[in-house]
């Protein structure tokens, strides 16, 4: 790159692309990248509000002119927060931020149990919330399937169109059901602050593989469950709950449907989703149930790494997500429209 006349930081950062693709890729494929974009470290770039300067060669810039709300530029003038790389795409461009966030001392705990079409929250405070988002989410992923089916039949003639539709519709999708869940998790996280609570969750690796083909199921059926977004609700709760110096664990979900959280017997099914206690004489609403007993879980399980699998399980139980280091953040500014103004390619001394 330097015999380019480029900047010398783009070395190291080509590098560390270049090994985190390879590192991500699977055995005996080629790694690539899929779409173009460009990451810079700390050390490179200056931004000041929402203009963005980046160096292209020796003593050479261009300008980026960002479109941000106050949200993001109260992450960008905020003095405690320490800036990371910044990768640019074509159309966004993210900020990473680091903080030292002290982890506080629980007085309590939460249990999470992510369902298909519900989030179920129960807390040692007494209290117990159900969040209807993750059903939003799976009819809109219903919706957005059919219109996808729609797209593939009517446009058979012409790949480019196809893709250009795949694509709009794409990112109409993932933005209402990431609207959908932040706006969820950051109530649930917001919860445990206030009220001095640890984070408990299930640790689910490895349930895809029960949806593979050849297990009897319809393919309706495993489309959608494999369009199930725990593991996004999970890392959104996770990574919200360590910027908030929140302890977060992950359990073993073995038996939290089957066990009475009071007592510990077996319970027996009913319709609706319900469960009875003989020994309690209760009857419990499934999700409830499984959160409680998410919660009652007295050793946590640390996070496995990518590719475990969920059979394989030890202990309830695990050391804390946040271990009171450095924890980071990502913001994302929209450049739609940010073109490098006239004097992008005038050259400035340093």
């Amino acid at each position: 790159m330097m015999r380019h006349g480029l900047h010398s930081h783009y070395v190291l950062s080509a590098c560390e692309v270049a090994y985190s693709a390879y590192k991500n890729s699977r055995a005996g494929t080629t790694p690539r990248v899929r779409r173009a974009f460009l990451k810079l470290d700390n050390q490179t770039y200056q931004l000041n509000r929402l203009l963005l300067r980046i160096p292209i060669a020796p003593r050479r810039f261009i300008f980026l002119v960002l479109q941000g709300a106050a949200y993001q530029v109260s992450y960008i003038e905020d003095p405690s927060l320490k800036r990371g790389s910044v990768t640019i795409t074509e159309n966004t461009v993210s900020l990473a931020f680091t903080r030292q966030t002290p982890v506080f001392e629980p007085t309590g705990s939460m249990g999470i149990d992510v369902n298909e079409r519900n989030v179920t929250v129960s807390g040692t405070d007494g209290s117990s919330s159900r969040f209807i988002e993750p059903g939003e989410v799976a009819d809109i992923k219903v919706r957005y399937r059919e219109i996808r089916a729609k797209i593939a039949s009517g446009s058979r003639q012409d790949n480019r169109i196809a893709k250009r539709l795949f694509a709009r519709y794409g990112r109409r999708e993932k933005n209402r059901t990431r609207q959908r869940l932040h706006k969820m998790t950051k109530q649930i996280v917001n919860h445990a602050k206030e009220n001095d609570l640890g984070v408990k969750m299930e640790k689910l690796t490895g349930i895809r593989r029960l949806y593979r083909r050849h297990n009897g199921q319809s393919a309706s059926f495993r489309g959608r469950m494999n369009t199930w977004m725990f593991g996004e609700i999970q890392r959104q709760i996770e990574y919200k709950s360590k910027w908030e110096g929140i302890p977060c664990w992950f359990v073993n979900p073995r038996g939290t449907s089957r066990n009475c959280p009071d007592c510990g017997s077996r319970v027996a099914p009913l319709p609706e989703r319900k469960l009875y206690c003989a020994k309690c004489d209760i009857t419990w609403d499934r999700d409830v149930l499984a959160s409680r007993n998410i919660m009652a879980c007295a050793v946590p399980q640390a996070r496995p790494s990518r590719g475990s699998y969920e059979g394989e399980r030890g202990d309830d139980g695990s050391n804390p997500g946040a271990d009171g280091g450095k924890q980071a953040r990502r913001l994302t500014a929209i450049v739609k429209s940010a073109e490098p103004n006239s004097a992008s390619e005038c050259q400035r001394r340093k």
